[in-house]
């Protein structure tokens, strides 16, 4: 029987999300030709926005990093907008009073994504580059899907509802008649009611949250627009959440480690899981959600490391290959470090026991010194080297310069010249020792192997030696009942501005 013994098991089993082992134990399943063990990233938020579970529980406070599952909806308030981004760079957003809902997360067993969102009421924009998958957008009797790299506009305030295409070409399907073909500058006016009534105009009228749109676009311009290689070595390299740490931080090349990450311009007494929060997720269980901006990634997979002198470092480790997610593990800690122990949900009962509802969203802030990003005006601090080893490690150059970069621009595989390695398939279980996190794996690209720091060269204690979890805690991919619903959500009503 494997078992976890001391710090590593407290910290395995309460920070390694539930949530995440079931995408790498699905990725293991060859049963299954699609599977919806699939999660996209809520990554900017402004105002009130809910996400809501289609088991009841609802995060009356979205935050950013916070991953939406199959079937969960995303309402937005009077003063609520939010932006959702997908593996392959592509967005959806919502402005104040919408509701889009994420019928479809699927990833088939090539390793294709298969989306699907259900437009259900206001004004939403959905940009897809159509790099990593297929995206559909259904609304009334209607189906949006792009043909190519497309940009454009729904809005469903009103009957007719309007589909303006802003770049691009767009097929909707009427159900009849072989559909609609809307290209760029092409506006559509669909009946909601008679799906053979609609009307083709050859201009666009301009909305107040075009602009919104367009500075979204400018901001994840600005932040694809310079990156490094290290993330040649990922299963996803093109997707958005590496732009986010090229952004904020800076890679070295540690020897006997490989490339490790640290966000720029903290100090030594900044905590990786100082800040954040516990969602729950009632199929799943508690997640960790990182409150720092370039949070998805490095609480997704990999494992960090302390550094005396130097502090906290992130390298990557089985992020994006196959259909899984992967557990985040600590190499070494400072000192007294205090892990943040995952929040045990409330066990229903038999009978008629009235149990309490879960707690949606826990706050972590035992850290508030340090936000984990220290951009000045947006402008990163100068990135200085490390003392490592008796050597001076200099943080490696943003060598990779996409011409155009954002939803729509340049993949970083087409702007670096990379070529994924040739594809294979790793069977079973990848063995039990402190190089690896012992989940089951079954990728299309060859696992890159972690670097453990050596036992006792760092102070804090050496690299722990840890084995896989017993089988029995592994949680099932259908969940017990769910405990009783929180307060339904208030419906999205009332004007739009513009």
């Amino acid at each position: 029987m494997w078992r976890l013994e001391g710090w590593q098991s407290r910290f395995f089993l309460s920070l390694f999300s539930p949530l995440f082992l079931a995408f790498a134990l699905t990725a293991f399943s060859s049963a299954q030709e699609n599977n919806n063990v699939r999660s996209v990233r809520i990554s900017h938020v402004d105002g009130t926005v809910q996400l809501l579970d289609s088991n009841g529980m609802a995060f009356d406070k979205a935050q950013p990093n916070m991953p939406v599952t199959q079937g969960m909806r995303i309402k937005t308030g009077e003063d609520g907008r939010v932006e959702v981004q997908f593996e392959d760079g592509s967005v959806a957003r919502a402005t104040p009073n919408s509701v889009i809902n994420f019928d479809k997360l699927e990833r088939t067993s090539e390793g294709k994504t298969v989306t699907q969102i259900v437009a259900e009421s206001g004004l939403s924009y959905y940009e897809f580059n159509n790099r990593g998958g297929t995206y559909a957008v259904h609304f009334g009797p209607y189906t949006v899907t792009a043909s190519k790299s497309s940009i454009f506009r729904l809005g469903l305030d009103e009957n007719p509802a309007q589909v303006a295409v802003m770049h691009g070409t767009i097929h909707i399907d009427t159900g009849n008649d072989g559909g609609l073909d809307i290209q760029t500058s092409q506006t559509a006016s669909l009946n909601m009611d008679d799906a053979s009534s609609y009307d083709i105009a050859q201009n666009i009228t301009a909305d107040s949250w075009d602009q919104w749109n367009s500075d979204r676009d400018q901001v994840l311009e600005k932040m694809g627009s310079r990156a490094t290689m290290a993330r040649a070595l990922s299963g996803n390299p093109n997707d958005p959440a590496w732009s986010d740490l090229d952004y904020y931080g800076n890679w070295y090349d540690m020897p006997g480690y490989g490339m490790g990450w640290m966000p720029a311009g903290v100090g030594a007494g900044w905590d990786p899981f100082g800040s954040g929060y516990w969602g729950y997720y009632p199929t799943y269980g508690y997640s960790w959600i990182s409150a720092y901006p370039w949070g998805w990634w490095p609480y997704r997979c990999g494992a960090w490391n302390w550094f005396g002198g130097a502090g906290w470092m992130w390298f990557p480790g089985n992020c994006g290959w196959g259909s899984g997610w992967y557990p985040v593990t600590i190499w070494n800690y400072p000192p007294g470090y205090v892990i943040p122990l995952r929040p045990k949900p409330i066990t229903p009962v038999r009978g008629p026991v009235h149990m309490p509802p879960q707690q949606a969203l826990i706050a972590v802030n035992h850290n508030p010194r340090n936000s984990g990003t220290s951009l000045v005006e947006g402008n990163k601090p100068v990135a200085t080297p490390i003392k490592f080893d008796g050597k001076t490690i200099h943080p490696i150059e943003t060598t990779v310069r996409p011409l155009v970069s954002g939803p729509l621009g340049q993949s970083f595989e087409t702007s670096s010249g990379y070529v994924p390695p040739k594809a294979t398939v790793v069977e079973g279980w990848r063995g039990n020792s402190a190089r690896d996190t012992g989940v089951p794996s079954r990728g299309s690209a060859p696992t890159p192997v972690y670097r453990p720091a050596p036992r006792n060269t760092m102070s804090g204690g050496g690299a722990p030696h840890y084995s896989a979890p017993p089988p029995a805690p592994m949680p099932r991919m259908s969940a017990p009942p769910p405990p009783p619903p929180s307060a339904p959500a208030p419906s999205a009503g009332g004007s739009r501005p513009h």
